[in-house]
């Protein structure tokens, strides 16, 4: 157990394997989960889960770009595509400290740690939003404060079929800049070499490796 800024909060807490499933049960899961936290009914859980296809926007998409079909969500950032092939990691858990900079840190160090695991080197992006392997995005953070409880989290793109990226403007960026690790290492690397990867840099993200 840690203390931090007068919480406790769990230094392991569980990870749960959601598998495949649809964005919008997830994340009414996620909301109820963050209200048992909130209210001390619950330390919190680490989810993975590879989502069915879905376009989502954050709070900075413009408005004219949420067209049907597209899920507005409380997140920061733009829209963005989750889809199979991809690991996304929602961290639905008390701060470890009240500073969300150092959070999305941490976020960004966890998705250079699983990069690490396959032999590239992964750089965090300047605003908190990602991390690059030679100037292509293979993960995107966007995430949600609620009273120092985090809500979503890091997706990190594992084998892909990109071109759903090619109908927006992911996170506000090029579409080709997208790549995933499959690509970026010359192998094939599937969705449970990924979440291997990402169980042993829990501690990473945590801040207790």
């Amino acid at each position: 157990m840690l203390v931090c800024d007068g919480m406790s909060v769990h230094a392991t807490p569980e990870i749960e394997d959601l598998g495949r499933a649809e964005f919008g049960g997830v994340h009414r899961r996620m909301l109820e989960l963050a209200d048992s936290i909130r209210s001390g009914a619950s330390a919190g859980k680490i989810w993975f889960v590879e989502h069915e296809s879905v376009y989502t926007a954050g709070r900075a998409t413009p408005k004219e770009q949420v067209t049907a079909g597209i899920v507005p969500i409380e997140r920061g950032g733009q829209i963005t595509y989750h889809g199979p092939g991809q690991l996304v990691v929602y961290p639905i858990l008390p701060l470890p400290k009240r500073d969300v900079r150092a959070w999305l840190k941490s976020l960004e160090a966890f998705g250079v740690a699983i990069c690490g695991h396959f032999g590239l080197e992964g750089v965090p992006s300047v605003d908190g939003t990602g991390v690059f392997v030679d100037g292509r995005k293979v993960a995107s953070i966007g995430v949600a404060i609620r009273r120092w409880t985090n809500l979503h989290g890091i997706s990190i793109n594992v084998a892909m079929d990109l071109e759903p990226f090619h109908r927006i403007r992911p996170c506000g960026l090029d579409p080709e800049m997208m790549s995933d690790l499959s690509r970026e290492s010359g192998r094939a690397i599937s969705l449970d070499d990924a979440k291997q990867a990402a169980r042993e840099s829990v501690g990473t993200l945590l801040g207790i490796a």
